[in-house]
């Protein structure tokens, strides 16, 4: 992105990319559909990314979610957006996007060196002297669009944050971030593979609550899917300091305690000679309700004999199921990475370094991330056009 905005504005524009093809990380996007933004306005988005939305307000004005459609749309991706407000290509190909972006840096010329890492940049004078393996490169200005150090096997082994050090930088920790979560309790291995199309899952921490909601899945040490994504973002600020940091699972969130309560008495009458395990099977999963049923000490315990603080202890647990995070894991698993170049060093008006002049930076090596469902696309997008222009200018 960064190329084609730099190259529109009339530049030679030179990318030296470590793989043998652009583009990998972003082939695996979205379940290999690239999922490649979220409809809504910029205030939106603004919203959604928490601590970065006043960073990235000014590049997501610049370049919009609806301008990123309509880019697109201009080199033949055309877009939809599914029920949950995602925007993916019509051919739901990350491919295609990946081949759409490269035929436009053809088109611009755009120069590719393939199969140079970037093992240093020294500032000299006005000029950047770039080494990349056996050869040096001289630049009036240089981007720094390396990715972060999730999916190291895409190439994203955190380079950049190793440049932008060595020419003055603070690197604010990288973190996994959108990743599973590990718990301390043993049994998510039984329900491993269980999953639930909705849940809200709730914490406390430091006197402030954080609620995610979404699909979730149950694995052999923890939790994953979109929700528990969502949430390892917010927690990782926290690891590995505070440890395990408690969580509830409301498994049911469409019921209120009171509705629950209204609907599981009736159940329990029509059906007073099934265990309750079996009760609870048009509610949730058979192996999470006896889960449930096992921690409510009622694993044998038929409809018509279920006590009073029996019903309120299934309840509870349908409602605020808990769990221990020990940790997230790792980051070659996680899906982008927290932290990176600190924002306080980057103009956000331009994405300039407000250190060494003539370096820009773009993406994910920015200390600057979003939740699941094209913001992180997003960010992409949106700093890489406009250090791409404002290079040039």
């Amino acid at each position: 992105m960064s190329a084609i905005f730099a190259a529109q504005a009339g530049t030679q524009v030179v990318v030296i990319e470590k793989n043998a093809t652009a583009g990998q990380k972003l082939v695996l996007t979205g379940g290999g559909r690239c999922n490649i933004t979220h409809a809504g306005t910029v205030d939106d988005f603004v919203r959604v990314y928490g601590k970065s939305g006043r960073f990235l307000r000014h590049c997501l004005h610049e370049f919009s979610p609806d301008a990123t459609r309509d880019f697109f749309g201009r080199i033949r991706i055309a877009t939809k957006v599914n029920e949950n407000g995602c925007v993916f290509p019509v051919s739901e190909s990350a491919g295609n996007v990946q081949y759409a972006l490269l035929d436009q840096c053809k088109k611009l010329g755009v120069q590719f060196v393939f199969g140079r890492g970037v093992e240093g940049i020294k500032k000299h004078g006005a000029e950047f002297i770039i080494s990349a393996g056996k050869e040096v490169l001289t630049a009036h200005k240089v981007i720094i669009a390396t990715g972060g150090a999730s999916y190291p096997d895409t190439g994203s082994t955190g380079d950049g944050y190793k440049l932008a050090k060595s020419l003055g930088h603070t690197i604010i920790e990288p973190k996994p971030a959108l990743v599973p979560l590990i718990t301390s309790e043993k049994w998510c291995a039984e329900l491993s593979g269980i999953s639930r199309d909705n849940v809200t899952i709730s914490t406390m921490i430091d006197k402030k609550r954080i609620s995610v909601s979404g699909a979730m899945i149950f694995t052999y040490d923890g939790i994953s899917g979109p929700a528990v994504l969502d949430l390892s973002r917010l927690l990782a600020d926290y690891f590995p300091a505070q440890k395990p940091i408690g969580i509830f699972i409301d498994v049911v969130p469409a019921m209120n305690e009171a509705k629950l309560e209204e609907y599981l008495m009736g159940q329990l009458s029509q059906y007073s000679k099934k265990i309750i395990a079996n009760v609870l099977f048009e509610l949730v999963p058979k192996k999470l309700g006896g889960l449930i049923c096992s921690q409510a000490g009622i694993t044998e315990t038929n409809a018509s004999q279920l006590k009073k603080e029996q019903r309120r202890k299934v309840i509870q647990l349908l409602k605020k199921l808990p769990l221990s995070i020990e940790a997230t894991a790792p980051i070659e698993d996680a899906t982008i990475t927290r932290g990176g170049v600190s924002t306080a060093e980057i103009d956000p008006t331009t994405m300039q370094s407000k250190i060494c002049p003539g370096l820009f930076f773009a993406g994910e090596v920015i200390d600057a991330d979003g939740p699941c469902g094209g913001y992180n696309l997003q960010i992409a997008w949106s700093t890489g056009a406009l250090a791409g222009k404002l290079a040039v200018k």
